[in-house]
């Protein structure tokens, strides 16, 4: 008799109906105690309460993730190096890139018919322009890391004096 009713959309629909109103009922059921008196309902969270995460509460040790005040500098120290080199990586490339733009010709004269020789010093040199966008990539990906660890660091609970450097003030000249 269940297979043949529950193949009909109607009468699914009205045992799922009351599938779901029993799954509402059976707690509250429950909940009653021997003399009659419902139990109060369990003490609500606040929003800021969810949102608030473990690792940022006060730790009296001194260490923000797992890590201390010196470790959290010297991983920013590093990723802010290796970001640095990249960019200085990056600079020597174009330099060089606008060297040879300076020093090659922009003719390329041959007889009719017959192609140029190619010029080993072009601007269109492949090697080079795969090298500058692969240390493009390098700045990119180093940059994205900084930015992960101060998420990272963040997420930790990590105040930013740990990391961060005092910006100095340049005198307008």
């Amino acid at each position: 008799m269940m297979k043949w009713c529950w193949k009909f959309p109607r009468t699914r629909k009205r045992g799922i109906a009351a599938l779901n109103l029993f799954w509402l009922v059976a707690p509250l059921a429950g909940a009653v105690a021997a003399d009659g008196e419902v139990a109060p309902p369990p003490k609500s969270v606040s929003l800021d309460q969810l949102l608030t995460l473990p690792s940022a509460l006060p730790v009296a040790s001194g260490q923000r993730g797992g890590l201390s005040r010196g470790e959290w500098s010297s991983k920013f120290d590093a990723a802010e190096a290796d970001v640095a080199a990249a960019k200085a990586d990056l600079a020597a490339s174009l330099d060089k890139l606008s060297e040879m733009v300076g020093k090659t010709s922009n003719w390329k004269v041959g007889a009719p018919g017959v192609q140029a020789a190619p010029d080993d010093n072009s601007p269109v040199n492949y090697g080079l322009k795969q090298e500058i966008r692969r240390k493009r990539e390098e700045v990119t990906r180093t940059e994205r890391k900084l930015i992960d660890l101060t998420v990272e660091a963040n997420l930790a609970g990590v105040p930013e004096d740990w990391y961060k450097k005092p910006e100095t003030l340049e005198s307008p000249e």
